[in-house]
């Protein structure tokens, strides 16, 4: 019996922390994260109308210019014009994206890993002070974070490029035997079905969700946040991610999502 109680500890704490964090209501939206934002009918404005804190944007250049787009061709505008400005305005009004001084997230999917890209990026991201900057001894936080992902070269070379940076890196991989987080690369993107086999459908197992909780404790004790993409649009999914600490939850829905935390918050 004695050897049970450090378990029951642990699990009542888990449950007192988790039970916490629904307790600060709105805060529970600091884990949306719209995947492929731009395309809604209106990029990044429906997102933060759901009070989204994260989005994603897929990018490519384009006779100088850095364009949005999935699929090269299909362009839905520039990352200035849909993003950076409008970001920046927002800032200017409230004081941060969502006037509640907590961090948004504007995620960089390179699909073009040209050097003539990843020096216009650098540019573009530089006029923005709005930006948090990196260098490899200290973060000086922004209201808005800028996280590379997509082209492993490209993310990897960007941050090693420049001493002084607007902008931290992912990997779309993961391995227990990664190094520790550095100011370099703070985050994980990984793709669901690579991990787990649950589709979010009927109850997770307590095996799987022991794998899961222990891949995202690892990411954590690394120093580094962590969200899976092409995950269960299901609201079983929704609460385990919230449950075993997934930092953003990805979503093409947006309105299902933040109704999900709106009532997980009452």
């Amino acid at each position: 019996m004695k050897n049970l109680v450090p378990a029951i500890l642990a699990a009542a704490l888990c449950l007192c922390a988790f039970n916490s964090c629904l307790a600060e209501g709105s805060n529970l939206h600091v884990h949306s994260h719209a995947h492929n934002d731009y395309e809604h009918e209106h990029p990044l404005t429906d997102a933060l109308d759901n009070r989204f804190y994260s989005v994603e944007a897929d990018i490519w250049l384009v006779d100088g210019e850095v364009l949005v787009a999935h699929n090269k061709g299909d362009w839905k505008g520039s990352l200035k014009d849909l993003y950076l400005d409008p970001l920046k305005k927002r800032v200017e009004d409230k004081g941060s994206i969502h006037g509640d001084d907590n961090p948004f997230y504007l995620w960089v999917d390179i699909k073009d890993g040209g050097d003539e890209l990843r020096s216009t990026l650098t540019n573009l991201l530089n006029q923005y002070s709005m930006l948090t900057r990196f260098t490899d001894e200290e973060i000086k936080e922004g209201p808005v974070t800028v996280v590379l992902t997509g082209d492993a070269r490209a993310k990897e070379a960007l941050v090693k490029e420049y001493a002084d940076r607007p902008f931290c890196r992912d990997s779309n991989g993961y391995s227990p035997n990664d190094p520790p987080g550095d100011n370099k690369w703070r985050w994980y993107a990984l793709r669901w079905w690579s991990y787990m086999d649950w589709e979010g459908n009927e109850d997770i197992s307590s095996e799987e969700k022991a794998t899961l909780k222990k891949i995202v404790d690892d990411i954590h004790e690394k120093g580094r946040k962590v969200r899976f993409y092409a995950t269960p649009e299901t609201q079983k999914y929704w609460t385990v991610a919230l449950e075993v600490g997934i930092d953003h939850i990805n979503t093409d829905d947006l309105e299902r999502l933040n109704e999900f935390l709106e009532e997980k918050s009452k």
